[in-house]
This record gives C-alpha cells, structure tokens and sequence, in this order.
C-alpha cells in the first residue's frame, strides 16, 4: 500500500527548512501587519470614507476565508510548496498592486490577490510534518507561528517609524511588497517540496459549496453595520443552508475535500470549536484597542499612530513569544493543561482591562497576559490537529483551523463594531464609541475565553477516548 516516506538522510536539515518557512512567515506576519496601521491616509489619499475603508480589509479576510481550504487541499493533491510558489507570485502582484494603486477599486483587487497569503501557514505546517523528525514538529510549529505574529508587529511599528520621514502613503505601502518580492526566491529556490502525496481528485463540488457558504457569511458580516437586518439575514441564512449542502455532499462523496466524519469527531471537534474561540478572542479587539488607544483624554489617551504601534507591541512580543515556548510547556504540562492555561491568561488579561484601562502601562501589561495566552493556543492547536489528522489532510485539516480563525475574527468583529456603533458618546463635539462600549468588548472577549477554560478541560478525555478508536487509513502516495 502507498505510505507517506519520511525524511531520510538526503533531506534538507531541520535547522534550514524551519529557518527558509520561519522567513516566509515573518514577511506574511510583516503584510498582515502593515498595511491596517495606514488605513486613515488610504482614506485621505484615494477620498475614500471611513466606512468604506473596512473593505480594505473585508475583502481581504473574505478571500483568505474562502481560498484556504481548496488552496490547502490542492497542495495535499500536487505539493506543498508547489502551491506557496504559485499563491506566492499572486500576493506579489498584489502588494505591488496595492503600493502603486491610484483608484478604491485598484486597490481591492490588489488586497484581493493579497488574501491567498492566508494558505501559506498550513502548507508549512504539511511541509514541516513531512520533513522534520516528529518530535520536532511542535517547536517548528511554534516558531512559525512565533514568527507571524512578530513579523505583524514589525510591520505596524516600521510602518510608523517609516510614516516619520515618508509621508507619501504609496511609499508606505512599498514595505510589505518590498517583504513579499524577498520571500520569492526562498519559496523558489530554498525550501523543500513535500513528499506526501493524497491519492484523489480534487472535489470542485464540494470546493464550490463551501467557497460559497463561506463567502456569504462573510459579505454579511462585512456589510452587517450598513447593509441593514434584511440582507445581513439573508446572507447568513444563505451561507448556513449551502454549508450544511456542503456537509451532505461531502459524506456521499467518495473522495470528498474535508473529511466531515474526521473532523467531527468530539477529539477533532472540539479542537475546531477551540480554533473558533481563538480567533473571537484574537481577532475581536483588534479594532476596539487601537480606537481606544486613539480615542481623546479623558476617554482614551490621545496617541497617533507610532503611538499606537508602541502601545501593543508588548502583548504582540507576548505571544510570540509563547508561541515559540508553547512546544515545552506541552512537553512538561500535557496539551490539555497548556491550553487550560492560555485560555486562562487570555481571561484574566481581558477581565483586567475592564477594571483597569484609565492607564497605558496598564493596558501594556494586561495586553502582555492576553497576548501570552493567545499565543500559546493559537501554537498548541495544530500541533494537537496533525496529531489526528492522516498524512495527506495536513493541509486541508489545518487550512480549516485558519479558516475558522478567519470566519471568527468577521463574526466578532461585526458584532463589537455593532456595540460600539450604538454605544456612542459626545467628546469635543464628536461622537464616538462610549466607554461601556470598550467594556463591553473586552468583557465579551473574557466570557468567551472563559468557554475556552470548559471546552479545554474536555480534551484530554476527548483524546483519551480517540486513542481507543483508530483514524481510517487514508491513500497517500510519495512524490518522486
């Protein structure tokens, strides 16, 4: 029978494969950063409104929803780093795109090829799984993860260093196409293909209903705050009916492109609902923190935008760093307890900046507990994922955990954009998100953390339960 082969003496070594991907995910980390802190002089320069400008990023987590899972399964199909190659050449032409656009509408076409970037953190997971020695993969996993959330920290405060002396919001831009044209020739020339292969055709079907559903819930939570109740529904009613086609077509599906029977059971499920978890909490303050951090005194604290930078460069420093540490802890405490504890950090950072918020050294240091316990999880959780997932559904099985990141990160944002739209206060004549608005996210943010504490608990007897019924054999073949 076909099996996956694993790294033999000719394989590159451990150091250089993690090293060339650690490099792919900083310069990721680098775009998924740089290009928010910019928004306010996008706006100016292209006269565009405030509201529109969150299409900027929409369409930008809308195409890094739906792409992941057919990206991630096509690289099960053909090859890990045959498909980085190729999305790779695709957000080049979008970062240059969006550097030198001169319309809104140039501009989203390049932030729309900018999306597929979303794929290339589980083509690394498949491609570090197939060439490093298993008891390695839980470091490397945590040093590229350690490496995105730094590299998005580089590129928001660069880009504020660099707004000192550029003024121009075209050379600002520059910075991410610049870290994206120095990743094509480590993806070309550097790292290794994979050499797992899954035996199947490629389920367009399935690849089409799924693209579709998801690609409703994320128009309708986009477009949630102007949209209206009507067409907001109708979205997501859309998208769950042809989710849930999509589930029926993929048990009679002979070769499907998510293995639904797999991922539900409550070992897997539960890794999935925890994935989801992570990216509200992750994902959710996003915008609330650096609005409040902006927001005028008495209120906020008044800072610009290297101010802001600044200001949350410790919880993203934070949870790189437990990222990159999450592997030990595991090894010490046990996947479950590791993931009790991050969950637990990321709810006392929460509950801290509901009580304590009239300081920045007090929101640094919260948002360093929070950002701890974020990083920790967002690093355990694919590491535990390939431990039940077969060979050739590395990247389709981690490619959902990103895309449940995504569609969590649309879903909590909409609804603490919602609160904060209707909770509004008069400051100097303007009006702005309230305080009990702020409050209101962060409590929110500590509740759903807290479901994590739960959901966490459950995994241990969850996994013990999967030991004593064996995964399915799956086709796999080697590559030449």
């Amino acid at each position: 029978m076909p099996r996956s082969a694993s790294p033999g003496s000719t394989s590159p070594s451990t150091a250089s494969v993690v090293g060339f991907l650690v490099f792919i995910e900083l310069c990721s980390g680098i775009l998924q950063g740089s290009v928010p802190v910019v928004l306010p002089l996008i706006g100016s320069d292209l006269h565009v409104s405030a509201g529109d400008l969150n299409w900027v990023n929409s369409v930008f987590l809308l195409v890094a929803g739906i792409s992941v899972p057919l990206l991630s399964r096509l690289g099960d199909i053909y090859g890990h780093r045959r498909l980085i190659r190729i999305t790779m050449v695709a957000v080049a032409v979008g970062s240059v795109i969006v550097a030198t656009a001169d319309s809104f509408a140039v501009l989203l076409i390049g932030r729309a090829l900018q999306g597929v970037f979303a794929c290339w953190l589980p083509l690394d997971f498949a491609i570090v799984r197939d060439r490093v020695q298993k008891e390695r993969v839980g470091a490397a996993i945590g040093m590229l993860v350690g490496a995105l959330t730094l590299g998005a920290t580089l590129g928001a405060i660069g880009t504020g260093l660099l707004s000192r002396s550029v003024h121009d919001v075209h050379g600002l831009l520059m910075l991410p196409a610049v870290a994206i044209l120095l990743c094509l020739p480590v993806a070309f020339r550097l790292i290794p293909e994979s050499t797992t292969r899954a035996l199947c055709r490629v389920d367009w079907a399935g690849a089409a209903l799924l693209s579709a559903g998801l690609a409703a819930v994320l128009i309708g939570m986009a477009t949630a705050n102007k949209a209206g109740l009507a067409p907001t529904a109708g979205a997501l009613a859309l998208g769950a009916v042809l989710i849930a086609v999509f589930v029926r077509v993929e048990l009679r599906a002979p070769q499907p492109l998510v293995d639904v029977r797999l991922m539900a059971r409550p070992s897997m499920a539960l890794l999935y609902v925890l994935s989801f978890l992570t990216g509200c909490v992750l994902y959710g303050s996003q915008t609330a923190n650096p609005s409040f951090f902006a927001a005028p005194r008495p209120l906020g604290f008044g800072l610009d935008t290297l101010g802001i930078s600044l200001l949350t460069v410790s919880g993203a420093v934070a949870m790189a760093a437990a990222g990159t540490c999450a592997d030990r802890v595991v090894r010490r405490f046990g996947p479950q307890h590791t993931l009790v504890g991050g969950f637990t950090l990321v709810a006392l950072g929460y509950a801290g900046m509901v009580f304590a918020h009239s300081a920045p050294w007090q929101m640094a240091v919260l948002g360093m507990v929070a950002g701890a316990g974020v990083g920790t999880a967002i690093a355990t959780l694919p590491t535990l994922l390939m431990g039940h997932l077969p060979a050739d559904q590395t990247g389709i099985g981690t490619g959902m955990y990103n895309t449940l990141k995504t569609l969590a990160g649309s879903v909590a944002g909409a609804a603490f954009a919602a609160v904060m739209n209707r909770l509004l206060v008069d400051v100097h004549g303007a009006r702005i998100a309230s305080e009990t608005a702020y409050v209101t996210v962060w409590a929110s943010c500590g509740a759903l953390a807290l479901l994590g504490v739960v959901i966490a608990r459950r995994v241990g007897r969850a996994q013990r339960r999967a030991e004593r019924a064996p995964v399915p054999e799956a086709a796999v073949a080697t590559a030449e």
